[in-house]
């Protein structure tokens, strides 16, 4: 694999210093190293900083979730996510923005297609998952693959211009610090009627009810504007639909009854609804004005 200029932006997840490309993959100035794997990811995430022994989405999750991506059915929302970002971002010739919680790919290759003009521009994707992050490795190999916790990102401070959070856990602290002064955070979360008809086969009653992240965001992130992504989309065949339960949270939830009704479900209509939250950095401001008090 090609070295890409990408490594002085990777820190040490052990000492927090930079990482250095070396001939098998990168090390610090404290002679912590790590190796790159033979799919191409380097694997940052420490065994201590694990919370399981196998941490994030299993090898069948991963595989459902990538079948039922290629479909296309989420191809709109893909393309509402880029353009909102390149909307707003300022790009220079060394742009670099991360997709924390990237799973198996998807949406990280897709946005890295819609850089391709810039060459300098750098994708960085990280995932708590060691198979998402294999599986993902096919995807692109401009894309800088690594296993790594949100919690604790391993790259510079400041050193990225944007980061997308797409249905993965936002971290305030880690987020701010690593984007750069005035860098923009986007935040996909699933509206009040996301999968509302696959929600109403597995539970008695259906909350409507959206999860709105500002609050703990704040007051590190200013939200600067804020998006709906509305359409309808059919799957046609069961092994469809039992993939779309495998990737959501609610095929924790389901219940015998639940499974078997969709087991019994051949065609099924479903409303896509997904919010997309767009803020700026703002916790050099803050700081700043702390520091006046």
């Amino acid at each position: 694999m090609t070295e890409s200029p990408a490594h002085n932006n990777l820190s040490c997840p052990l000492c927090r210093q930079p990482l250095a490309a070396t001939a098998g993959g990168v090390a610090c100035g404290n002679n912590h190293s790590f190796d790159r794997a033979r799919q191409g990811y380097l694997n940052l995430l420490p065994v201590q900083n694990k919370r399981s022994r196998a941490p994030g989405d299993d090898a069948a999750m991963v595989n459902n979730r990538r079948e039922f991506l290629a479909l296309g059915h989420y191809q709109a929302l893909s393309d509402a996510i880029n353009q909102q970002l390149l909307n707003h971002l300022e790009i220079d010739s060394n742009a670099n923005i991360l997709d924390s919680g990237c799973g198996e790919g998807y949406y990280s290759a897709r946005l890295q297609q819609a850089l391709a003009h810039l060459q300098t521009a750098l994708v960085s994707a990280i995932d708590i998952s060691k198979p998402a992050i294999r599986a993902a490795c096919q995807r692109s190999k401009q894309i800088q693959w690594l296993v790594a916790s949100s919690r604790q990102l391993p790259l510079l401070p400041a050193s990225q211009d944007a980061i997308l959070c797409l249905f993965a856990p936002t971290s305030r602290d880690s987020f701010a610090n690593v984007l750069k002064p005035d860098g923009l955070l986007l935040v996909a979360t699933a509206g009040e009627d996301h999968l509302i008809e696959l929600r109403e086969l597995i539970y008695p009653e259906v909350k409507r009810r959206f999860f709105d992240p500002t609050d703990s965001l704040h007051p590190a992130f200013k939200p600067i504007e804020t998006q709906q992504v509305q359409y309808r989309f059919k799957l046609d065949n069961n092994r469809a639909i039992l993939q779309l339960l495998a990737m959501t949270p609610h095929q924790w939830r389901a219940d015998e009854a639940a499974r078997q009704r969709l087991q019994q479900t051949e065609q099924l209509e479903l409303t896509l609804d997904v919010r997309l939250q767009l803020y700026r950095n703002v916790s050099a401001q803050s700081h700043a004005t702390d520091a006046t008090l």
